[in-house]
């Protein structure tokens, strides 16, 4: 181990939906942190079970943000990316039901019956 390493513990009834270059685009929070907030730990979308249409929407999310290029911000069609991070978020939660609470964007998504 290495010295003044952390051990975090990540709460595994949270989902994150954040995009990272190279990621699933779905994360488990820091336990304890405010939505949004903390550092977070991939999950897979295997280990979730998603199914292949909603794993393939989140895989081309991410591949929109793998085109982003920091030196160009104003490049980037921030707008619809987040609109379409709010549409996985809602699927999302559509799919994972009571089992995880799903925030996006600093915020819980509510999915109602």
């Amino acid at each position: 181990m290495t010295m003044g390493a952390q051990w975090m513990e990540y709460d595994r009834g949270r989902l994150r939906v954040w995009p990272d270059w190279g990621s699933s685009g779905i994360w488990y929070p820091q336990a304890g942190s405010e939505p949004g907030q903390g550092p977070v730990s991939m999950a897979s979308h295997e280990a979730l079970g998603l199914p292949d249409w909603l794993a393939e929407r989140f895989a081309r999310w991410i591949e929109w943000y793998d085109d982003y290029l920091p030196e160009r911000p104003d490049a980037f069609p921030w707008e619809r990316f987040k609109d379409e991070g709010r549409m996985l978020a809602f699927e999302l939660a559509r799919f994972v039901g009571d089992e995880y609470q799903v925030e996006y964007d600093g915020r819980k998504v509510i999915v109602f019956p």
